[in-house]
């Protein structure tokens, strides 16, 4: 899995001798904090892991099709809890990770319109259809769940956390890692039974992918935010005037 790239960088401080200021920028807590929310996304999909990897090897191991069916049957009752939980915690720390990057990004633009700076960066990653997902799901399942501000047909589907589903082709495996969220749409009818109103998509697949696909994205963005903050390193140190601009070094790990 990626690791967090800013984890190895220190900000940029700014030293006034005349004024006798200090200041650092992208602020230190943002290192910490998206580091620490790395970890909380990783310790997620590893509960998952432990909690589902023994019921997975009873289901695999089964002698025939109805010791099959009682090991699937005891195991997606008792892990949609722990799928919920898992699903929820995620969703939130991750949308947290992304305005956390968002704000790092910003006061690295805020710097860079300094005229001895100007570098090259890119820009920030577009987000893909399923972290908009994930954005509604955090924001009408978790946060705000029967908002009246959101559609009624959303409003509806983002409190129906269950049924979940499971589900496999013929001559397939049954994969518990394949537990869905929001897998049905919510359709409103008038008195005539004209549909009115469908509810979005909010179709999470399971645990682990969700972890690889929103990783995919925050990799994405701690990429093109540890390049940009390099790139501004790389022109340090510089003295203008009373200010001395020079980079945070951290301490180096005792091998």
């Amino acid at each position: 899995m990626p690791q967090c790239r800013l984890a190895n960088l220190g900000p940029i401080c700014c030293d006034n001798l005349r004024d006798n200021l200090h200041s650092r920028t992208p602020n230190p807590m943002l290192f910490s904090n998206i580091r620490l929310l790395w970890e909380i996304l990783e310790m997620v999909a590893q509960d998952w892991k432990r909690e589902v990897t023994p019921l997975q090897e009873a289901v695999n191991s089964s002698l025939n099709e109805n010791e099959e069916l009682f090991h699937m049957t005891k195991a997606f009752s008792s892990l949609q809890p722990l799928y919920l939980k898992c699903l929820f915690s995620y969703a939130v720390f991750f949308i947290a990770i992304e305005g956390l990057s968002d704000r790092f990004y910003e006061e690295l633009n805020a710097l860079n319109q300094k005229p001895f700076f100007r570098v090259k960066h890119n820009k920030k990653p577009k987000p893909t259809a399923y972290v908009e997902k994930v954005r509604m799901i955090r924001n009408i399942s978790i946060a705000h769940i029967g908002s009246k501000k959101e559609r009624a047909a959303n409003s509806a589907a983002a409190m129906m956390w269950q049924p979940m589903t499971l589900s496999k082709k013929t001559n397939e495996s049954w994969n518990l890692d394949s537990m869905a969220f929001g897998a049905m749409k919510l359709t409103l009818r008038d008195a005539t039974g004209t549909a009115i109103d469908q509810s979005d998509d909010l179709e999470i697949k399971g645990v682990l992918d969700l972890d690889k696909q929103c990783k995919q994205y925050l990799d994405e963005y701690d990429s093109i935010c540890s390049d940009y903050l390099k790139a501004i390193h790389a022109r340090l140190p510089i003295d203008v005037g009373d200010e001395k601009y020079l980079e945070f070094k951290l301490p180096t790990p005792n091998p």
